[in-house]
C-alpha cells in the first residue's frame, strides 16, 4: 500500500474517532471525563511546581517526568485505565509552553 493510501486510511480512522467523540452521547461523556481528568492533573502539576519553586529552572524533560509522576499517582487513586492515562499524559505534556509562559510572566 502506498503512502497516499495509508494516509487516506489513517485519516479516515482518525476522522471516525473524532466524529464519535463529538456526536455520540457516550463519546461526549468520554471526552468530558478525559478533559476533566487532564484539568485536574494539570492543576496538581502547577501546584507542585509552585510549591517546589522549581518553575524558573524547569526544563521540558523535568516537566515531562513530573507530569508522569503526577499522572501515575492520579491513575492509582482513580483507577484510570492505561490508555486513558496515556492520553491524559499527552494532554498535560502539551501544556509545556503555557507553563513556561507563566514562569516568564512571574519573573517580570
Amino acid at each position: 500500500m502506498g503512502k497516499f493510501k495509508k494516509g487516506v486510511f489513517l485519516g479516515g480512522l482518525l476522522g471516525a474517532g473524532v466524529m464519535w467523540l463529538n456526536t455520540t452521547k457516550k463519546g461526549r461523556e468520554v471526552r468530558e471525563q478525559l478533559l476533566d481528568s487532564s484539568a485536574e492533573v494539570y492543576a496538581q502539576v502547577k501546584n507542585k511546581l509552585s510549591e517546589s519553586g522549581a518553575l524558573e529552572n524547569m526544563t521540558k524533560n523535568k516537566y515531562i517526568a513530573m507530569v508522569g509522576d503526577v499522572v501515575d499517582k492520579y491513575a492509582i487513586q482513580t483507577g484510570m485505565a492505561d490508555n486513558v492515562k496515556k492520553m491524559v499524559t499527552k494532554l498535560v505534556n502539551s501544556q509545556w509552553k503555557q507553563v513556561k509562559k507563566g514562569s516568564k510572566k512571574k519573573t517580570r
